[in-house]
């Protein structure tokens, strides 16, 4: 008969890092709607693969050209004061754990390793992406854009687990003071010295033996101190539920205050001369979508975003990009209007079918037009110039009224 498996503090660190990613996994899986991510990522995608390539082969862009390395080294700063550190202790380790020094030790151990490895693997992919401005800017190697990146990941993981520390231990006025201080200085020793080491390689390997000195030293102290007990169950259970809250956030919206009157169509002015039903309540469709604050906020954001996606690439994947734009803001749109269609107020009336299809494809026509017109205009005026981004916004907008119809027709065939 084989003996039971001894429960060790590797065994309990994996399975709490088990659980924290099937929990986050489930977060994720509760707010994300696969359709609409598929429709964003696909055109991201294609859009980011075009805009690295033409990085490598084309000329590279005037800013890209004049970007200071300060102001570069500085963004990817602010990209490191993004990292946090989880040590995966829980409250009620205080029954059993804290009185064990060795099973302490080793899930704080485990905990600054995952957070190195971390930040390693994020510089490393923040500095792949940076590659063309380094090599064809800069004038660096593939070998010191693989030290810069050890370079950067190294420092990241000295800040994040620095600024843990300062969590743990101080709260209130203090601990705001003492982050304040520290990233101010840390963040000016990390651009400065990214600036004097970069194309020189013994500056760059000196940086690195330097600052690995001062993260080995620096999670020697962390693992000395004591009485931060609650500060670190305090902080790691803010670090596990900050992606949750910022996922959350994006499917619960807070409460807000009634308000008497909206700031858009305050007045009951009629937009069609016509009054059928499908034109009375395409307006109240259309109506309902923009005075409320959270749809019209999301149409703006995703038209803001569109018509950079459609100004940036190059020809023809603008063009690509633009149309699986329209017809991801097509089905975004038709889905706001089955909401309207299946409301309790329009469940009221007595509306045929073929009157709730009219007023569904003249609502969305009128919240798309609008909005691939101004990116038709973009796309034009960035690939062939002002008076010709005239003619592209109304080739854009054909397509789009085009493909409202086609969708709605697929969607009433369904039905």
């Amino acid at each position: 008969m084989m003996e039971p498996k001894r429960y060790t503090p590797h065994l309990l660190y994996q399975r709490r890092q088990r659980e924290h990613l099937r929990e986050q996994w489930r977060n994720v899986k509760l707010v994300a709607d696969w359709t609409v991510w598929l429709y964003l990522l696909v055109p991201g995608l294609l859009y980011l693969i075009g805009w690295y390539a033409s990085l490598w082969t084309k000329a590279m862009p005037a800013w890209a050209i004049g970007l200071p390395l300060p102001i570069l080294m500085g963004m990817v700063e602010l990209i490191i004061l993004t990292g946090g550190t989880v040590l995966f202790i829980e409250q009620a380790d205080v029954l059993f754990l804290k009185s064990r020094i060795l099973w302490m030790r080793t899930l704080m151990v485990r905990g600054l390793l995952r957070v190195t490895m971390l930040q390693l693997g994020k510089m490393m992919l923040i500095i792949a992406l940076l590659s063309p401005l380094l090599v064809r800017v800069y004038e660096i190697t593939l070998f010191q854009i693989i030290l810069v990146s050890i370079w950067l990941g190294i420092a990241a993981s000295l800040q994040v687990i620095a600024i843990h520390m300062i969590k743990v231990r101080h709260t209130g006025w203090r601990r705001w003071l003492s982050m304040t201080t520290l990233v101010i200085v840390m963040g000016w020793m990390t651009v400065r010295t990214s600036v004097w080491m970069l194309g020189e390689t013994w500056k760059m390997m000196f940086s690195i033996t330097i600052v690995l000195l001062l993260l080995i030293t620096l999670i020697q102290m962390r693992l000395r101190m004591k009485g931060t007990f609650e500060g670190d169950v305090r902080e790691d259970l803010r670090a596990r539920l900050r992606w949750t809250a910022l996922m959350l956030s994006q499917a619960v919206s807070k409460p807000k205050a009634p308000k008497t009157r909206s700031i858009v169509f305050r007045k009951p002015r009629k937009l069609f001369r016509k009054r059928s039903i499908p034109n009375r309540t395409a307006e109240i469709g259309f109506k309902a979508f923009v005075r409320n604050s959270g749809t019209l906020k999301l149409i703006l954001q995703l038209g803001g975003l569109s018509v950079a996606a459609v100004s940036l690439p190059p020809y023809p994947v603008n063009i690509i990009v633009c149309g699986l734009l329209v017809i991801m803001l097509t089905v975004m749109l038709y889905r706001a209007w089955d909401t309207m269609a299946t409301s309790e107020y329009v469940q009221l009336v007595n509306y045929d079918s073929n009157a709730l299809y009219k007023a569904g494809l003249i609502m969305v026509r009128m919240l798309l037009l609008p909005v691939v017109s101004l990116m038709g205009y973009a796309m034009g005026v960035a690939w062939l110039g002002w008076l010709a981004g005239c003619l592209t916004a109304v080739c854009t907008a054909a397509f789009g009224y085009a493909v409202v119809s086609v969708t709605g027709w697929i969607r009433q065939t369904r039905t």
